[in-house]
């Protein structure tokens, strides 16, 4: 069986993340041995505290959901040359939509649930919304406007869930979500699992084929290859890269709205700890393909979820993980030194 050189280019691709998480992992527990602790140790508990029971299997899963969607999101956007580093305040102001739909607009059965997915999906992409008017009409820079719109959206949120909106507790949250707009388990308990997981899943398959099949999606496609050699064939390519921003902000809406309504239940200030910005680096490491990115998220789902045991047990802090995800980037951005050895190699 012959494998075509396309073929060998995604092996290659897929083989040079490898790395870079290994080396990552080298260098993180290199550090983690400098501080006076074990690596093997820690990243033992890092692993049983993620994957040691079925109870915290299903929390990893649960966990990897919105990294999933927020590195879906990110993928979207770069595969038509639109970086979209504003996924965390997209993800957020979803949430903080999906909050208010699901506790102040009252609606029967089913429908409730679905117009608060819904309007988290479309708050995210509101505020995708106005970097891609910027970009197409002004030309002002993605990264840039979506950078700062982040610390907008934060500080926003914050002003709604402790202000007016804030619920009869003195916790930072609103009051709950009615039992209407949440999001239902999966699994019987103690297993935390619910129905967002099947969301992700059918959003992953969903943006699969729209960018791998159809006319539109081969169009982002070919702006994000080439932006001149598009143009010059008829593709609208400001018209691409504003629907990319779009479809990105919905789905990192998509996330905030499964966060608030299946696992928090209430909005709350400050529930999102970095998704959006983890989303990065599982779509660079997945290579903005998006069943690659159920297993970059995943990953990064299972070092955030047994961080916890890692330090409690071995003393190593939590934060060893955003360490590790730092390398990560560093060694990706390093890949045409990579793929230089490689090839040496060979």
């Amino acid at each position: 069986m012959t494998i075509s050189s396309k073929q060998k280019d995604i092996l290659q691709q897929f083989l040079i993340s490898f790395i870079a998480v290994l080396l990552s992992l080298i260098v993180g527990a290199v550090i983690i041995l400098a501080m006076g602790y074990n690596p093997i140790s820690a990243y033992g508990a890092l692993i049983k505290g993620s994957m040691g029971s079925l109870v915290s299997l299903t929390m990893t899963l649960k966990t990897s959901v919105p990294l999933i969607l927020a590195g879906l999101a990110v993928a979207v956007a770069f595969k038509s040359s639109a970086f979209n580093i504003g996924v965390e305040g997209q993800l957020m102001f979803g949430g903080l939509c999906a909050g208010l739909v699901g506790i102040y607009v009252p609606l029967p059965g089913p429908l409730h649930l679905a117009a608060t997915i819904l309007a988290g999906m479309l708050g995210g992409a509101l505020i995708a919304f106005f970097p891609a008017i910027l970009n197409s009409s002004c030309n002002v820079s993605v990264v840039i406007s979506t950078i700062m719109l982040n610390y907008v959206v934060q500080f926003f949120v914050q002003y709604c869930v402790m202000g007016p909106f804030h619920g009869a507790t003195s916790a930072p949250a609103t009051d709950p979500l009615l039992a209407s707009a949440t999001l239902p388990n999966i699994l019987p308990s103690p297993y935390q699992l619910n129905l967002g997981f099947i969301l992700m899943i059918l959003a992953v398959v969903l943006i699969y084929i729209y960018m791998n099949k159809t006319t539109k999606g081969y169009e982002m496609t070919a702006v994000g290859l080439n932006r001149t050699a598009s143009e010059f064939s008829g593709i609208n390519v400001k018209k691409n890269m504003f629907m990319a921003l779009l479809i990105s902000g919905a789905i990192a809406g998509l996330a905030g709205g499964i966060e608030i309504s299946g696992s928090l239940k209430r909005m709350v200030n400050g529930f999102s700890s970095g998704y959006g910005f983890s989303g990065i680096p599982i779509a660079l490491m997945a290579r903005n393909n998006p069943f690659a990115i159920i297993l970059t998220g995943f990953f990064f789902g299972m070092m955030r979820s047994g961080s916890f045991l890692m330090q409690a047990t071995v003393g190593v802090s939590s934060d060893m993980v955003g360490i590790i995800q730092g390398l990560v980037v560093v060694f990706i951005c390093l890949e045409n030194l990579i793929r230089y050895y490689m090839n040496r190699r060979k």
